[in-house]
């Protein structure tokens, strides 16, 4: 019997157009072990107030106020019934209990679990371990009806309970909720169109609301467009989603790499001292050679007038190398990994658990001509491009890094000079491949067919996937896609460094590189590498010791006078005579 105060006291005054339905206002009051039911056609609004009251949503057009009874703690006030039954797909039917029990603060013994599950016809032993996939329709509903029970809900929501039921099952169903209504004192809000099993509810009271609008979710509707079955329809889609959505972040990656390894590289030349490092090879090399205070001088001279040209030159040309050749490929690969690779595993390992996969076997459509195959045809013109454009970002960023605003290295027309100079141009004698665009391309393109056939393989390596088994699905797509990436990036590094042995500098260039008349046909200066220091070291002072030098530190030719030997220049460090 009702008792005399009520759960709730509910009213829903219609206040806009924008309201499902027609009815200026809805009121009524539900006691223990009362039951309403909500009536109407579809689009209605039924549902909408339920999940009003549930505080899962907002009936729009509309103001609804609910008036609790105070004793009733608010984690008991109201419970869910969703269509189908609703369980946490990554628990078994056990830990699903244990979870509502935990949540509301009540001991989860495995007795009580197993007390939940035997009050609405399930066994704890054997139905406990199984997961929410392999529960019938039936089965599902009893369940989720133990996890609201199991939570002291004192207010149910049942949102089209026999929907999808055998009617047996549906009969065994209705049963069960009356004897759990009626053991419990549990009100109930009914939504259901099955007007015989709403019925056996034993519903007090009906509320019948009037649909204001001939069409239900036309906001959510999609136009019909027959032009997305064909095959070129549908990579031109996914080739939009791979290419716009991924370029903010090809771009904002690209802009933050190449800032940083632009003022690394920037600062790096700005502090290495070249004439220290020279210098210290050569008193490493002359130690003890009379001349070698002279060719200090000379290589301080030397160096000095052709130090900034050639950090200006090295800047250029690592950064176009590097970001062309290297980095631009690699770090484009990693970030599609995830983006595109880890996107394309789920959308098709859900549809694996959705059973579309199934469905488009029995439509005789292939699945891999459906998934696959625009997929990868638009992954593959995507990559290359987006390699392209943060390759571009970064090359920007190191130009103005090291320009005339950041660390003042070289200036904006040289360094551009110098990066189409090393980027676009095929060095005589270079193997294709080691062209810098190419490299680009193919390095690209051979990444992300590696990310898009680990993503098909991880997305059907589940035969019968769940939807519980989708984020690991994708996990495993985007580590695997990246340990690929690393794998062929070394490979392909490899191919690059064997191909030949072309310098990207010729030795001719003399803005490249300074060398002193005869310094190149001088035989003691290409002495064997293997030879020991102190045989390279009599090789140079002999040399040294046999060369004549002018006034000014130059090698003196030989129809050159006056000329210096070494044995008439000062050797005492002092220069006094120089």
């Amino acid at each position: 019997m009702a008792s005399e105060s009520p759960v709730v006291s509910v009213r829903i005054a219609r206040r806009s157009e924008d309201c499902p339905f027609t009815n200026p206002s809805v009121t009524f009051e539900l006691r223990a072990g009362e039951t309403i039911w909500l009536r109407g056609a579809s689009g209605a609004g039924k549902s909408f107030c339920c999940m009003h009251l549930a505080g899962l949503a907002t009936l729009p057009g509309a103001s609804v106020e609910a008036e609790w009874d105070p004793s009733i703690p608010i984690a008991q006030r109201i419970g869910f019934l969703f269509q189908k039954g609703v369980l946490l797909d990554s628990l078994n039917l056990a830990e699903n209990i244990a979870l509502a029990l935990r949540a509301s603060g009540e001991p989860h013994p495995q007795a009580a679990i197993d007390g939940m599950l035997e009050a609405v016809g399930l066994s704890g032993a054997t139905d406990g371990v199984k997961m929410p996939g392999q529960l019938s329709g039936g089965m599902l509903r009893r369940a989720a009806l133990a996890q609201i029970l199991a939570q002291r809900k004192r207010l149910i929501i049942l949102d089209e309970p026999f929907v999808g039921l055998d009617p047996p099952v549906a009969v065994e169903v209705v049963k069960l909720i009356r004897s759990v209504a009626s053991a419990r004192g549990v009100a109930m809000v009914l939504v259901s169109h099955l007007e015989p099993l709403a019925k056996e509810l034993g519903p007090s009271r009906q509320i019948h609301l009037e649909r204001a609008r001939p069409e239900d979710c036309t906001a959510l509707a999609r136009p019909t467009r027959l032009s997305r079955l064909p095959f070129a329809a549908r990579t031109l889609s996914r080739l939009k989603d791979y290419l716009f959505y991924s370029m903010p972040l090809i771009v904002c990656a690209f802009g933050a790499t190449g800032a940083a390894v632009s003022m690394l590289l920037a600062d790096m030349l700005r502090r290495v001292d070249i004439v220290a490092i020279v210098a210290g090879f050569l008193q490493k090399y002359l130690k003890g050679n009379p001349a070698l205070p002279m060719v200090l001088s000379l290589v301080d001279r030397i160096v000095k007038a052709n130090e900034a040209e050639a950090k200006r030159k090295l800047y250029a040309m690592a950064l176009g190398s590097v970001f062309t050749i290297e980095l631009g490929p690699l770090l484009t690969a990693l970030l599609l990994a995830g983006r595109i690779g880890g996107s394309y595993a789920g959308d098709v390992s859900m549809m694996a658990a959705t059973n579309q996969i199934d469905l488009l076997a029995i439509l005789g459509v292939p699945a891999l001509m459906w998934t696959f195959a625009p997929s990868l045809l638009a992954a593959l013109i995507a990559a290359p491009i987006l390699t392209a454009v943060g390759t571009a970002v970064a090359l920007c960023v190191g130009g103005f890094v090291g320009g005339p605003s950041g660390f003042d290295l070289i200036d904006t027309e040289y360094y551009w000079s110098e990066v189409r100079e090393t980027t676009f141009k095929r060095h005589p004698g270079a193997h294709l491949l080691k062209w810098a665009p190419l490299v680009n391309m193919y390095r690209s393109i051979g990444f992300m067919l590696a990310t898009m056939v680990i993503a098909q393989v991880c997305a059907r390596w589940q035969k019968r996937a769940q939807p519980r088994h989708v984020p690991l699905i994708i996990t495993s797509a985007v580590v695997l896609s990246c340990l690929a990436v690393l794998l062929l990036d070394w490979g392909f590094s490899q191919m690059y460094v064997r191909l030949d042995d072309t310098h990207l500098v010729a030795a001719t260039d003399p803005s490249a590189l300074y060398q002193e008349e005869g310094g190149a046909d001088d035989p003691n200066l290409e002495a064997n590498l293997e030879a020991s220091p102190e045989e390279q070291q009599a090789a140079y002072a002999d040399y040294y010791a046999s060369t004549e030098y002018t006034s000014s530190g130059a090698p003196a030719p030989e129809d050159a006078a006056p000329s210096y030997t070494t044995d008439e220049l000062d050797v005492d460090g002092d220069n006094d005579e120089l």
